[in-house]
């Protein structure tokens, strides 16, 4: 199975025994120093092996080096092309280029969508134009020395002059790159349809990551609150104290309900997209009778097609003996037994981002409204 993840410092090492970085003008001299400023880059591995990765500059723009080793299977080139260039959009680029691809790569990137721009003498130079709306967002890693844990928020602020709620989205990548939420939460908001937000997305390092991270951890459930959340309100002091949004999907989906149910104060509102409660469910509802009463909304989804049962999930083994319906639908019970607000939406559909953001703009319209809730 291969897996992609953002470059850290430990890869360093790695990358020149791809490809000497001097060779693409990529400056060798401090390098972390530049992962941390300007350049940023994404690994494909498999198992303990390294088989491709690809490096961006997010101040000129430019794809800087997308390498596959000889090993690679075919589609990773395509896949950390695919996150490279959503990064470089995520930072308001219109277009983006790659001056320095390797003369047998060209072919290959014709057919991903570039454009040759080459100039005479100036050797092979490829473009390539945002096909969405553009937008921006800041990013800072938020480290917590209690928890040891360090994440990348991509941050896109709300109100400097006004009290307003933040939405922090768990499986920040998967929302702000995969699903493309950002054109449409500003949309809704500049519709009226939900308030002006402070918008946080908290990134998921690795799918081994995910794994630990989202699995009632009370470690990441307290860096969240205290790193995370702290951090916020010290940059924002406009952030109301309470009353915010939590999201997920999937493994985030359970995560966010936990963290609710852990902080009902502080997130009030819950958006749980096909969360998997299908994790002790059993655990889950003796934290939520330990809670009781319980004054939080809660929006649980799921797909009418999610019917899977008695399957180990990779990378760690995760085993899942009930379907994604049936945890969903006896964690809507646990929380309206505590005396939450419950929507429960089945939507016609698999596990699957399209879905997950066909829901979207009806699941915030109803956790930010003041309506009481409708059954399907």
């Amino acid at each position: 199975m291969i897996a992609y993840r953002q470059i850290v410092a430990a890869d360093l090492a790695f990358l020149p025994g791809i490809l000497p970085l001097g060779d693409r003008k990529i400056p060798v001299e401090a390098p972390l120093e530049r992962l941390k400023t300007d350049v940023s880059g994404w690994i494909a591995h498999e198992g303990d092996a390294r088989v491709g990765y690809a490096l961006a500059s997010r101040s000129e723009g430019e794809l800087l080096a997308l390498e596959v080793t000889s090993g690679g299977r075919e589609g990773v080139g395509s896949e950390l092309l695919r996150q490279a260039e959503a990064w470089l959009y995520s930072h308001g680029w219109k277009e983006i280029r790659f001056a320095f691809p390797a003369a047998q790569m060209r072919g290959f990137f014709l057919g991903q969508g570039w454009e040759d721009a080459s100039e005479p003498a100036g050797g092979v130079r490829l473009r390539k134009a945002n096909p969405d709306e553009a937008f921006c967002l800041e990013e800072h890693v938020i480290t917590d020395a209690a928890t040891g844990i360090s994440r990348l928020v991509r941050l896109q602020r709300g109100p400097g002059d006004q009290p307003h709620r933040l939405g922090l989205f768990l499986d920040g990548e998967h929302y702000w790159r995969d699903l493309k939420v950002v054109p449409l939460l500003n949309a809704l908001v500049e519709a009226g349809e939900i308030p002006r937000m402070t918008f946080a997305f908290v990134g998921h390092v690795s799918a081994a990551a995910r794994h630990e991270d989202y699995t009632g951890n009370e470690r990441y459930s307290r860096f969240l609150e205290d790193a995370v959340v702290g951090w916020l309100r010290e940059e924002m002091p406009a952030l109301q104290p309470n009353g915010h949004l939590i999201a997920g999907l999937s493994l985030s989906g359970l995560m966010a309900t936990y963290q609710t149910v852990a902080f009902p104060l502080r997130f009030g509102l819950c958006l749980s997209q096909s969360g998997s409660h299908w994790w002790r469910p059993e655990e889950f509802a003796d934290l939520v009778r330990q809670k009781t009463p319980l004054h939080a909304k809660f929006w649980l989804s799921v797909g009418d097609h999610e019917t899977q049962t008695g399957v180990a999930h990779p990378p760690t083994g995760l085993f899942q003996e009930i379907s994604q319906i049936d945890g969903v639908e006896r964690a809507g019970r646990v929380l309206e037994e505590a005396g939450a607000t419950v929507r429960h939406h089945c939507f016609p559909g698999e596990h699957s981002a399209k879905c997950w953001r066909e829901e979207l703009p009806d699941a915030l319209r109803w956790l930010l409204g003041e309506s009481p809730p409708v059954q399907d």
